[in-house]
C-alpha cells in the first residue's frame, strides 16, 4: 500500500460534500491554493497524491492554461481523474518513489497526503528531489483537524480523529520535518 491508506469513497465524501462547513473549508482551502500558484507563475506543475484530480479541477476552473500533471499510486483514482481532465496527463506512481528526473518541476504540490503516510519524511525527500523550485505541502493542522471534523459530525466516537490518518500533525511538527529538507516560507 506504500504506506498510505486512503479510501476513494472518503476523499469524494471531502470534496462533494453538501455539508456548508465543509464546503466552506475545501473552498477556503483551494482558494489560497490557487493563490499560491497564481503568485509563483510555474511553467510545471506536479501534483503528488492527486487521486481523482479534484484539486487539478479547482485550479484549472481558475486558470485552465497551467502546465499541470498528476501522479498517485492508485489506477481507479487515475482512471476517474482522467475522465474528468483528458488534456492533464495522469501517471501511477508511489510518492517514496517518484517517476521523475531530479528538479523536473518547479511546483510539486502534496496536499493532504503526508498524513496517510508511514513514513512521510522519506516522502518529502522524493518531493524536493522532483523539484526544480518550490513545493506546495499541506497536511490537517491538529487538533483544529479533529475539532472541525467533530463540529461536522465526522468520526464523532474517534473523538475527530480520521481512521485513516497515520500522522497528526501539529504546526510545530511538520514545519520542524519540513524545515530538515526546504526552506520554509
Amino acid at each position: 500500500m506504500n504506506g498510505r491508506e486512503y479510501s476513494r469513497r472518503g476523499n469524494a465524501q471531502k470534496y462533494e460534500s453538501r455539508n456548508p462547513l465543509q464546503r466552506f473549508l475545501i473552498w477556503h482551502f483551494h482558494r489560497r491554493v490557487g493563490e499560491v500558484v497564481e503568485d509563483l507563475e510555474p511553467r510545471s506543475i506536479l501534483d503528488v497524491g492527486c487521486g481523482e484530480g479534484f484539486t487539478i479541477e479547482r485550479l484549472l476552473g481558475m486558470n485552465g492554461r497551467l502546465p499541470l500533471q498528476g501522479v498517485d499510486y492508485d489506477w481507479p483514482a487515475l482512471l476517474e481523474a482522467r475522465a474528468k481532465h483528458p488534456g492533464v496527463f495522469f501517471q501511477m506512481g508511489d510518492i517514496l518513489r517518484l517517476p521523475f528526473a531530479s528538479d523536473s518541476f518547479e511546483l510539486v504540490l502534496c496536499l493532504e497526503v503526508l498524513e496517510h503516510l508511514a513514513e512521510p519524511a522519506l516522502a518529502v525527500e522524493e518531493l524536493s528531489r522532483v523539484s526544480a523550485g518550490h513545493c506546495l505541502i499541506s497536511v490537517p493542522n491538529e487538533p483544529f483537524f479533529m475539532l472541525s471534523n467533530l463540529l461536522r459530525g465526522k468520526n464523532v466516537r474517534a473523538w475527530g480523529n480520521d481512521p485513516e490518518h497515520l500522522q497528526r500533525w501539529t504546526a510545530g511538527r511538520f514545519l520542524g520535518m519540513l524545515s530538515e529538507r526546504f526552506r520554509v516560507e
